[in-house]
C-alpha cells in the first residue's frame, strides 16, 4: 500500500479525543485537520491518518515538555484501546496478552506494522513505521513502547531490568530523562524498534487472567478490528474519489454513486446502506474528499485559485470560494496566507 493510501485510511478516533482531553487549546489542536475545534473533545466519526498525524503534530507544538507523551502513553495504557486492552489484561499469560495485543492493535493504528517473533532466547515484540512519520515518529514509535513496557511491568512481578528498548533512530534531545519512565536499557540507533524481553517471560502467568472476560474479550476484538464490508466500502470510495481528483477524470467532477457502485462490484443501494451503517452518505464522502483535496492543492502556491476550484469539479472560482467558506469560516487566499506564511 502506498503512503497516500495509508494517508486515507480510517482509524478509529480515541487518540484524537485523548489528545482533546489533554490539551486544552482545540484551536490550535485541530489546525489544518479540517475537525472543527468545538467538535474535537466529542468527535464521533473515525478519522483519517493524515487527520490524526496532523493532530499529534500540532500536540508536540503545544506541549510544554518534550517528554509529555510518555507519561500519557504510561496513564493511558491500561483502557486506552478499548477491546484490545480488555484482551489482554484478562489473558492467561503474559506471552498471551502479548500476542492479543499485537494481533488486534493494528486496526486501530494503520501506520504502523506490528510483529512479535523469537530471536534465539529473546522474545521480540517490533514496531515498524509505514509511512514517514517525520517529527512525530518518537512520539508514535515510542507510546506502544511504553504501553508495552507497562503492561510486562504489571504482569511480571520484580524488577524488569532483563528487558530492553531499541529505537532504530538517534537519541532524541530529551533522552536523559528516558529513564524516569522505563525501567529497562533504552539502546538508540538500534535495526529495529521493538520491546525485547526474555522468551521465558511469556509463560508467566497473569494473576488477573479471567477465563469468560478473555474470550469475550477476544471475539469482541475479531468483531471490531476485522475489516468489515461497511468501512472497507467507504475507504474504498474515498480511495476512488481521491484518485479521480488527482486525475482530473471527467474534468474533475466526481463520479455518481452508480458509477462508483459499480466499480465496487456492488448495487447502489447496497453502497447506500454500507455508508449509511459508517454514518455518511455519498455527498458527505465527497465534501470530505473535497475538502482534504482542497488543502493540499492550496499547499501549491503555483496553482491559482481558479485552477484548483476546476481540479475539484467547480464550474467557476465563486462557487469553490463559497464552499470553502462554509468549511473552514474563511476564504481560499486566507488559507494560503496562514500555510504559506503563518503568524508568529
Amino acid at each position: 500500500m502506498r503512503p497516500s493510501e495509508i494517508d486515507r485510511l480510517l482509524m478509529p478516533n480515541t487518540y484524537v479525543k485523548q489528545l482533546a482531553q489533554e490539551f486544552g487549546d482545540h484551536a490550535r489542536l485541530t489546525a489544518g485537520t479540517g475537525i472543527a475545534s468545538t467538535e474535537i473533545e466529542h468527535y464521533a466519526k473515525p478519522v483519517t491518518v493524515a487527520q490524526h498525524l496532523q493532530v499529534v503534530r500540532n500536540a508536540l507544538a503545544i506541549a510544554e515538555r518534550p517528554e509529555w507523551y510518555l507519561q500519557w502513553g504510561q496513564r493511558m495504557g491500561e483502557h486506552f484501546h478499548g477491546a484490545v486492552s480488555a484482551a489482554w489484561l484478562s489473558a492467561p499469560t503474559l506471552g498471551a496478552g502479548l500476542d492479543a495485543f499485537l494481533k488486534y492493535i493494528p486496526s486501530r493504528v494503520p501506520y504502523l506494522h506490528w510483529q512479535g517473533h523469537r530471536d534465539d532466547e529473546t522474545f521480540c515484540a517490533e514496531v515498524t513505521e509505514l509511512v514517514d512519520l517525520g517529527p512525530v515518529r518518537a512520539m508514535l514509535i515510542e507510546v506502544p513502547m511504553i504501553v508495552m513496557h507497562e503492561y510486562t511491568r504489571t504482569i511480571r512481578p520484580g524488577s524488569i531490568a532483563g528487558a530492553r528498548i531499541e529505537l532504530a533512530y538517534r537519541p532524541t534531545p530529551h533522552c536523559y530523562l528516558y529513564s524516569n519512565w522505563f525501567q529497562c536499557p533504552v539502546a538508540f540507533e538500534s535495526s529495529r524498534n521493538a520491546l525485547v524481553i526474555p522468551h521465558q517471560w511469556r509463560a508467566i502467568d497473569n494473576v488477573g487472567f479471567d477465563e469468560g472476560v478473555w474470550q469475550a474479550a477476544l471475539a469482541r476484538c475479531e468483531i471490531l478490528c476485522a475489516t468489515t464490508e461497511e468501512r472497507d466500502a467507504l475507504t474504498r470510495v474515498r480511495q476512488l474519489l481521491f484518485d479521480g481528483f488527482e486525475r482530473r477524470l471527467n474534468d474533475g467532477s466526481p463520479p455518481s454513486l452508480e458509477t462508483v457502485a459499480e466499480r465496487l462490484h456492488c448495487s447502489a443501494r447496497t453502497l447506500i446502506r454500507r455508508l449509511r451503517s459508517m454514518d455518511t452518505t455519498y455527498q458527505q464522502v465527497i465534501d470530505e474528499v473535497q475538502q482534504q483535496r482542497a488543502r493540499e492543492l492550496l499547499s501549491n502556491e503555483r496553482l491559482r485559485i481558479h485552477e484548483v476550484a476546476a481540479a475539484l469539479g467547480y464550474q467557476d472560482a465563486a462557487g469553490f470560494v463559497r464552499s470553502f467558506k462554509r468549511w473552514y469560516g474563511m476564504t481560499p487566499g486566507d488559507y494560503r496566507k496562514q500555510i504559506v506564511d503563518p503568524p508568529l
